[in-house]
């Protein structure tokens, strides 16, 4: 009888510790968000915010107290995530409690960060041969992999000579192992200033001979218009007498009698010029032509004599 007694203690004792280990049974029919998603390091993540609808109800922010939830006579308690719980890429679960039952879902810890590409300067100029390798004018960093896990290219580094003058574009784009992708534009400038300096120089001296040879030109310019002016004026001055008649002088009547003497022997024409150039002037000319036609006791007429360019140059008696 007594081991009978013993017998049962144990069994009792066994059933009871089944019981106790085993887990509350779900109440509730808890609906969470499809595939759940978190940032990887993300520090202010609320984990309330999965939860869609606990049995017929559904989650609002207003259900929402810190990481709790509270809808009816139900109160569920959400997980809190801290630094350290989203430093690892992949699954993690997220476990929720009513009470002493527990809900289960796996969130998906993802890299969304693109990789940090820095350059010292957005445009870079060198002298021609002095330009390093490319990798030492940036640097690329990630929230997750390390630099030597970042994978880099430079667009159009092939079309790049440091021994060259010009002006290169280039694009440095980076991956991480998530695929995420960065970009960073950067101009690189090879210049020769040894023979910049050269060509400004030559530039400079053909621009003073250029200015020199036009002040030759201008001063020749000037030159021939002052010779034409004076040429003009000696014309206006000396112009050649236009007398016909070799037997009438020439020289300036000196008074009256002058030109009573030397009357025509016949009723030929014949002209006489009185010039400027002989001593003559715009009153002297046209009274001493006056006169040596009223002693020639002829009929005529006095004319003012004229060049090519209009210029007056006298009186002309010309005797009928």
């Amino acid at each position: 009888m007594k081991k009978l007694e013993r017998l049962c203690c144990v069994l009792m004792m066994f059933l009871t510790l089944i019981g106790c280990s085993s887990s509350t049974p779900q109440t509730h029919d808890v609906i969470f968000q499809d595939s759940i998603r978190i940032d990887l390091g993300d520090e202010d993540v609320n984990t309330a915010e999965y939860v869609k609808r606990i049995d017929s109800y559904p989650i609002s922010g207003s259900s929402i107290d810190g990481n709790k939830i509270h809808v009816s006579n139900i109160t569920m308690v959400c997980p809190s995530l801290k630094k350290g719980d989203l430093e690892k890429l992949g699954k993690q679960e997220l476990i929720y409690t009513i009470g002493d039952e527990k809900y289960t879902v796996e969130a998906n810890i993802v890299d969304s960060v693109k990789p940090v590409i820095k350059v010292k300067d957005n445009s870079l100029t060198f002298e021609v041969g002095e330009m390093k390798g490319i990798n030492n004018y940036y640097s690329v960093s990630d929230n997750y992999d390390a630099s030597k896990d970042v994978k880099v290219k430079v667009k159009n580094i092939d079309k790049l000579n440091k021994n060259k003058t010009g002006t290169y574009k280039l694009v440095i784009k980076a991956w991480d192992t998530s695929g995420n992708t960065a970009s960073k534009k950067l101009t690189v400038i090879i210049k020769d200033t040894k023979k910049e300096q050269e060509e400004k120089q030559k530039e400079e001296e053909r621009k003073k001979e250029e200015e020199k040879r036009k002040a030759e030109e201008e001063e020749k310019q000037r030159e021939a218009e002052r010779q034409q002016q004076q040429q003009q004026s000696a014309q206006q001055s000396q112009a050649p007498s236009t007398n016909t008649n070799n037997n009438v002088s020439n020289s300036p009547a000196t008074s009256n009698s002058s030109a009573q003497t030397q009357q025509p022997s016949s009723s030929t024409p014949v002209t006489r010029d009185y010039l400027f150039s002989q001593g003559y002037d715009m009153s002297s000319a046209p009274s001493a032509c006056q006169s040596a036609l009223m002693a020639s006791g002829r009929s005529g007429s006095c004319t003012p004599l004229q060049d090519s360019n209009g210029i007056y140059l006298g009186m002309r008696l010309v005797l009928n």
